[in-house]
């Protein structure tokens, strides 16, 4: 066997390693934590088979830094005390990211297809996404009525961008892509997942930026706007379909969305839903740990230090839990983990400079991804559909991150990861053929 079929190979047990990963209750299993070790001794060998390809520019340098960011990370929770159990529980997700960076890097590095990397990685989102509806429905027994994020995978902004972006610039049928996003949607319609409002529209805006920016490439194909007309009906029909089918169903959902959008539980007593209380009385504590030491705006408290909710929420927001504030305090003044936004949580965790890096991550792995395409002049045969997909997906997860912080879990961490290095598939691909042109 070759050293290519091995890369093959351990590329795809990668991206399928956290296929069945879910969100405990409390913390970790001894199943996950075999999980996590299986990821990473795959990502380990693509790395030694391919370490060569790991620097190649700009991927490389998104990989370069944020080596430096995961780095500085170690020095802030030395320097802070932090707990090294707390610490590293917390670096799992931020670590995953970097693998998966430097998974795809040089999957597109040693002349691998994109395929590869993306198909395993849709297998493994579609059967997370299913896995986690059973584990919570079958395995903890939650019922229908009363699930909520805990049943959602995070890498449904990666399967919705597929989704859309097949809609919006594939000449063929995309059945493929309208099955997973079909289960994608019902995946948020049954959990009444407020934030799938804000990642599809900002994905669908992201698609038609797409077809602008293709139409400006001149890289459209013949009989385009006849083609997608006709896709997005049949897109139209496939979300009419998921809400008729849930209508008749589980008709209570609707209800609750309508309870959740216009009317939250509780709402008449106190000043905001529960969401949005938890995050104020979250960022209130943030500042003012920050402000006991100044000097730590800067850097940061360190991944996994200790923080709480603020005690001038407690009243309003024991009455969503226990219903007793004795109770409620003792469970929420001692937090470890990511709080609920990334960016407040970047903030305490790792000061302006930690910001910085999450900021820069960002923004600069969206804009590469955007500029990237251009490539397809060079290359006109490679999908229009998959050379958008990093772009539009990242966007999905740019709009997540405003009401929930992907780096709580694996599977965001993993598919944010891929889709930053994803564009070098189609960077690699005008560079191989310019090569031989010459």
């Amino acid at each position: 066997m070759n050293r290519i079929t091995l890369l093959k190979i351990f590329v795809w047990l990668y991206c399928l390693s956290w296929a069945f990963d879910f969100r405990g209750e409390d913390g970790g299993t001894l199943i996950q934590y075999v999980f996590f070790a299986f990821t990473l001794g795959t990502a380990g060998m693509v790395m030694l088979l391919g370490a060569r390809s790991l620097w190649i520019r700009p991927a490389g340098w998104l990989i370069v830094g944020w080596s430096l960011y995961l780095a500085s990370t170690l020095v802030v929770a030395k320097v802070n005390g932090v707990e090294m159990g707390w610490y590293l529980r917390n670096l799992i997700p931020p670590l995953l990211l970097l693998l998966s960076m430097c998974v795809t890097q040089i999957a597109a590095g040693q002349g691998l297809s994109y395929k590869e990397v993306l198909y395993p990685m849709l297998l493994a989102g579609v059967t997370n996404v299913l896995w986690r509806a059973v584990y919570t429905l079958v395995i903890q027994q939650t019922p229908l009525d009363l699930v909520r994020v805990q049943m959602l995978s995070q890498c449904l902004p990666m399967l919705l961008a597929f989704t859309f972006a097949a809609l919006a610039l594939r000449l063929k049928w995309p059945l493929i892509p309208m099955l997973i996003g079909f289960i994608g949607i019902s995946s948020y319609v049954v959990s009444i997942t407020r934030s799938a409002v804000f990642i599809i529209a900002a994905e669908m805006a992201m698609c038609v930026v797409a077809v602008w920016r293709a139409r400006q490439l001149g890289v459209l194909p013949r009989a385009f706007h006849n083609t997608k007309v006709r896709h997005l009906v049949a897109g139209v029909g496939a979300l009419l379909a998921v809400l008729v089918v849930v209508g008749v169903a589980a008709p209570f959902v609707f209800e609750r969305w309508a309870e959740r959008l216009f009317n939250p539980v509780g709402g008449e007593q106190s000043s905001a839903d529960p969401s949005a209380l938890t995050r104020f009385a979250e960022t209130k504590a943030f500042m003012t740990l920050l402000n006991a030491e100044p000097a730590t705006y800067l850097y940061g408290r360190g991944l996994g230090a200790t923080y709480y909710w603020d005690e001038s929420y407690m009243p309003e927001l024991a009455q969503y839990t226990y219903g007793n504030e004795d109770v409620f305090r003792g469970d929420y003044t001692n937090i470890n983990f990511p709080g609920h936004s990334i960016w407040t949580y970047a903030l305490f965790s790792g000061g302006i400079i930690g910001l910085g890096f999450y900021a820069g991550l960002f923004l600069v792995g969206t804009y590469w991804a955007y500029r990237s395409v251009r490539h397809l002049v060079a290359v006109p045969e490679y999908p229009l559909e998959i050379a958008f997909l990093p772009c539009i997906s990242l966007v999905g997860f740019l709009s997540l991150s405003l009401t929930f912080n992907p780096f709580i879990e694996r599977a965001s961490a993993i598919t944010i990861g891929v889709m930053l290095a994803f564009p070098q598939f189609l960077v690699m691909a005008a560079w191989r053929k310019g090569r031989k042109g010459t």
